[in-house]
């Protein structure tokens, strides 16, 4: 059997779960616009032999703005233009809504065992 003391931990431990995975499902709910892609930024060379990145593979142009997405079952890296910069923020809305997805099913897993613990701790055995 389980003290107060104990359950009164259980209890604090569950509400705080139960504050994080409302937080977490709430920061899911956003309406910001979402691309399903991986933002980043790349270097290039363009080609030129006289040019200043063909000497020094430190000196490439850019940054350019890039999306890595998923088509046909092939990655693609598409690359943007300077007045497309919202889909490069679209798609990095979309990274983070996802980390915050995988934190909110760490979090519910969590509550998940702690509640199984609380059980198993209750059980009297069978006379």
């Amino acid at each position: 059997m389980m003290t107060t003391t104990e359950l009164s931990k259980h209890r604090h431990r569950l509400r705080q779960l139960i504050d994080t995975i409302d937080k977490l499902a709430y920061q899911c709910a956003y309406s910001d616009s979402l691309i399903q892609g991986t933002p980043g930024e790349v270097f290039r060379t363009c080609g030129r032999k006289n040019c200043k990145c063909a000497g020094d593979p430190a000196d490439r142009h850019g940054p350019y703005l890039v999306v890595q997405i998923y088509q046909d079952k092939k990655q693609r890296q598409v690359a943007l233009k300077k007045d497309q910069k919202e889909l490069w923020q679209k798609a990095k809305n979309y990274q983070k809504q996802m980390n915050t997805l995988t934190k909110l099913k760490k979090t519910c897993q969590e509550l998940t065992d702690t509640v199984q613990q609380i059980l198993n701790q209750r059980l009297e055995k069978f006379p």
